[in-house]
C-alpha cells in the first residue's frame, strides 16, 4: 500500500529553511553590539549565545554593508529591544534578543560582613550567568575605597548596586579640620556630629572654638570645611 504524506507535512519538505539563516546579518550585528558592552564594563572570558525573534512583517533586505544595532536606552540585559538596521539605506527592524551571558566576574574569596572595607585580597574571579553586565564588578573597575551594603557569602557575585563608599569618619570621633589654599594648610581639632563617607557634607564642632560648620569628608578621620 503506497503511504501519502499529509499535505502539511508535504509543505514543510518543500518550504526552504527560515531559522537563523533568514536574519543572520541581525543575529551578527546584536552579537557585536553586546560583545562590545561586555569589554566596557570590564567582563572577560566571555561566552555569548544570541537568540532573536523577528517583528511579524520581516523580509529581509539588502545593505551594502555590515548592519548596526542599537538600542534607545544603550544598555544590555538577558531580554531586549534592538533596533537593527542599515544606515546607509536608512532602514531597521525591531527584534526582540535573548542573551545568554556568562563570563568572568568577581565573587567574593569568603563571607563579607556589611560595611567591610573592599581590597584585591577579598575577591577571586570566577566564570558567572550574567544578566545585567552593567552590575557586574569586571576587570576595569575600581574597588578602592568601596565597602559592600549588605554581607556577602563566599562565592557570592559582587554588584555594583550593591557597593558603596566607605566610611571615613564616624558621629562623634575626633576629626582634623583642614583647609588648604595657595599651597598654605591650616588644621584644627573636630569632632564630628555625624558619619560620613569620602565626598558628603557633615556637620562637624571646631573643638578649640565651640562653632559648629559644615565640611566635606575628604579621607580618613579628616575633613574639608566649606566656604
Amino acid at each position: 500500500m503506497q503511504h501519502r504524506l499529509p499535505l502539511i507535512g508535504l509543505l514543510a519538505l518543500c518550504a526552504p529553511a527560515v531559522g537563523a539563516t533568514a536574519y543572520a546579518p541581525q543575529e551578527k550585528a546584536a552579537r557585536q553590539f553586546i560583545q562590545q558592552k561586555l569589554q566596557q564594563a570590564g567582563l572577560e572570558q566571555t561566552q555569548l549565545d544570541v537568540r532573536l525573534t523577528p517583528p511579524r512583517d520581516f523580509q529581509p533586505r539588502a545593505c551594502p554593508q555590515p548592519l548596526q544595532a542599537r538600542s534607545d536606552n544603550d544598555r544590555v540585559n538577558s531580554r531586549m529591544r534592538l533596533e537593527i538596521g542599515c544606515p546607509s539605506q536608512g532602514w531597521s527592524d525591531s527584534f526582540i534578543v535573548r542573551a545568554d551571558i556568562r563570563a568572568r566576574a568577581a565573587v567574593a574569596a569568603r563571607r563579607l560582613p556589611a560595611g567591610s572595607e573592599l581590597g584585591p585580597d577579598d575577591i577571586v574571579w570566577a566564570q558567572r550567568q550574567i544578566n545585567d553586565p552593567d552590575d557586574v564588578v569586571g576587570s576595569l573597575f575600581d574597588l578602592s575605597g568601596l565597602s559592600n551594603r549588605n554581607a556577602l557569602n563566599e562565592g557570592q557575585l559582587l554588584r555594583r548596586k550593591s557597593l558603596q563608599a566607605l566610611q571615613l569618619v564616624k558621629r562623634g570621633a575626633e576629626v582634623r579640620i583642614v583647609a588648604r589654599s595657595a599651597g598654605i594648610e591650616v588644621s584644627a581639632a573636630g569632632e564630628a556630629l555625624a558619619s560620613g563617607r569620602k565626598g558628603e557634607v557633615i556637620r562637624v564642632r571646631n573643638v578649640s572654638t565651640g562653632k559648629i560648620i559644615r565640611a566635606t569628608v575628604s579621607q580618613l578621620g579628616e575633613v574639608v570645611p566649606l566656604p
